[in-house]
């Protein structure tokens, strides 16, 4: 049976919600899916949302050659308009515990006085 992880992303200002559905496939592939109120986001779940992924490829640099070869990333970067957005993070996190690389603990941005 395959693992699914499910993480809910609230974006900040912008009052966005987002939750990421990853799954696992096996042998370290997992697809994600995308339930979002962010039409950028929404465009991001047409073109890699249930797409195989590989996530030792989305979340570390080729040993080899030092590059970083994300298609999260990739996507993210160049059709996100503003790339501090948590929900980047948030679906690489979730690929990552789907498929054991990681244990699921929440994380947080908490702006201080």
């Amino acid at each position: 049976m395959h693992k699914t992880v499910n993480v809910k992303i609230s974006a900040g200002i912008c009052g966005f919600n987002t939750i990421v559905h990853a799954e696992d496939l096996t042998d370290y592939k997992a697809s994600f899916r995308l339930d979002t109120e962010c039409p950028n986001w929404k465009k991001i779940d047409q073109i890699l949302g249930g797409k195989e992924l590989n996530v030792m490829t989305e979340l570390f640099k080729d040993r080899e050659t030092g590059t970083l070869n994300s298609q999260v990333l990739d996507v993210s970067l160049n059709m996100i308009p503003h790339v501090s957005c948590p929900v980047i993070a948030g679906i690489l996190k979730a690929l990552e515990v789907s498929v054991g690389l990681a244990l699921p603990k929440d994380a947080a941005i908490t702006f201080i006085d």
